[in-house]
């Protein structure tokens, strides 16, 4: 079933950046999840170019690809150079060195650290769906993201507010989320919008930060933006992110509300493909560079009174692409149902694997992705919470389905194309098996067109971006995206096609 997502990702996004390393899971970032079969979210073929992480979204650990450094968790900063090695008084005359200090440490206050950054986001979307919906939207965005310092001292403390806004150019009926959305539905004719889209306050202990309000939680592995529309949706909740062991990342969250993409109030959370609400998601984990090249991760999330969530990956990468490069990744979710089980039983294990050579310019992955189960992998709704590697256009998540896909990329960093990126692909899902749950009226869409969903389905989609190198709108993304998925008649996601052309422009203004 489409997720539409993120592009948050992942996200978000990462995948849109189009020349994602090949740990990259450039899964979770494409799926969409605006028209979907009737029991689930909507859902339709995803992908928007990521955003610029926000500067008030907190960075962690990436989804499996290289792990990001955290934005306001500053890890591996430069040391203090010395050119004479310390000498204490004492008679032995030991060398001691330098005092590695930490980001608090560092803190030049409150207001002196503060950044105000805008991001200005033109989309446009075409997007035809087999039965519907026929939908076509332009939509130009704005976040005006200003982030404070820490004030100085042990216990640092700060807080962050972005106001976004958007003004639709084109768009109506049948839109949806890419357009203006209002609390009980409709709201596609409202011309301009704006809210506050993010807002906390935060306090920070050497490498550790922890921050209470509106906010994104980026490279998350259940909880990463679903970022592929005008503007990105928020989470309202409590989270903390430490970088205070070496080469360790930690992490931990509860959330109880979200803004959703088109939405301009918080809503309740929900599942992506059972619909269910929820009150909270509580997760806690984190990652490990146990080398220069390779990373290992471990998360458990809780869908109160509907899952507990478990996730584990591994990546690694060796050579160099001035011969051959080759990265690894291999990763799990785990789900079972807890508490009251609101969206029924769930036992399922999702895996996926990736290999890929890397030569100059030139990259190839080949990935391989089962769902072991009789339910649907599900996530939760507004995330790219699905870092399975071929959750590309599709989720490729059916009870039982296989899949496999094939991965061109092109990094013109290495052929004198500095700022140009492509990415080419395609993936085909067989095996799908809906029957089990069907039988027993799970929570969910296992029907299609009369029967339980089975069959086959592909696709094949093309993503070129160019990002300026200089000049006064340098980092201006420029990002083109085309997905074409074809299924038979029983699988849960229908025929469609949709074309993206997204423009990103950041402006530092202090």
């Amino acid at each position: 079933m489409t997720t539409q997502r993120s592009t948050s990702g992942a996200s978000k996004l990462a995948l849109l950046a189009v020349g994602l390393p090949a740990l990259t899971i450039a899964t979770a970032a494409l799926a969409d999840d605006a028209a979907a079969p009737a029991a689930a979210s909507a859902a339709v073929a995803q992908t928007a170019p990521a955003a610029p992480a926000a500067p008030g979204a907190q960075a962690k650990p990436a989804k499996p690809k290289a792990k990001a450094a955290p934005t306001t968790v500053a890890q591996g900063q430069p040391q203090p150079q010395t050119d004479n090695a310390l000498v204490n008084a004492e008679a032995d005359q030991a060398v001691t060195p330098p005092e590695n200090m930490s980001s608090q440490a560092k803190s030049k206050g409150l207001v002196a650290d503060s950044h105000l950054n805008l991001l200005f986001r033109n989309y446009a979307d075409q997007f035809d769906n087999e039965g519907g919906p026929h939908r076509h939207a332009w939509v130009q965005g704005m976040q005006a993201n200003f982030e404070s310092g820490y004030t100085k001292g042990p216990v640092g403390l700060g807080f962050d507010a972005s106001l976004f806004a958007a003004l639709k150019l084109d768009g109506g009926a049948g839109a949806g989320n890419m357009v203006h959305v209002e609390k009980g539905g409709g709201g596609s004719n409202q011309l301009a919008w704006a809210y506050p889209g993010m807002y906390d306050i935060k306090g920070r202990i050497s490498e550790t930060v922890v921050k209470y309000g509106l906010q994104i939680v980026d490279n998350n592995p259940f909880m990463e933006p679903h970022d592929n529309r005008a503007l990105p949706p928020t989470f309202l909740g409590l989270s903390a992110v430490s970088s205070d062991i070496r080469n360790v990342t930690l992490e931990a969250g509860s959330f109880t509300k979200v803004d959703a993409r088109g939405h301009t109030n918080l809503t309740d959370m929900n599942t992506s493909y059972g619909g269910t609400t929820f009150k909270r998601l509580s997760y806690f984990g984190g990652s490990w560079d146990y080398s220069p090249n390779g990373t290992v991760s471990l998360y458990a999330d809780q869908a109160e009174d509907v899952w507990n969530q478990f996730y584990a990956s591994i990546s690694q990468s060796i050579g160099d692409v001035s011969g051959i490069k080759w990265a690894g990744l291999a990763n799990v979710y785990s789900t079972h149902q807890t508490g009251s089980a609101l969206q029924g039983h769930i036992n399922n294990n999702a895996y996926s694997l990736s290999l890929s050579a890397q030569h100059g310019a030139h990259q190839v992955l080949l990935g391989y992705q089962q769902i072991l189960g009789d339910q649907f992998f599900d996530y939760v709704n507004e995330t790219n919470g699905i870092y399975l590697v071929n959750s590309m256009d599709v989720d490729y998540n059916a009870p039982h389905e296989k899949s496999f896909q094939l991965r061109y990329t092109f990094d013109g960093k290495y052929a004198g194309l500095a700022g140009f990126k492509a990415m080419l692909w395609g993936v085909t899902g067989w095996g799908a098996d809906a029957s089990a749950s069907a039988a027993s009226n799970a929570i969910g869409p296992y029907t299609r067109n009369g029967e339980f969903v089975h069959g086959t389905h592909h696709e094949i989609g093309f993503i070129p971006s160019y990002t300026l190198q200089s000049g006064r709108f340098k980092d201006t993304k420029i990002t083109f995206i085309a997905m074409y998925h074809k299924s038979t008649a029983h699988y849960s996601d229908p025929d469609n096609m949709e074309y993206r052309l997204v423009v990103n422009v950041p402006v530092k203004v202090f």
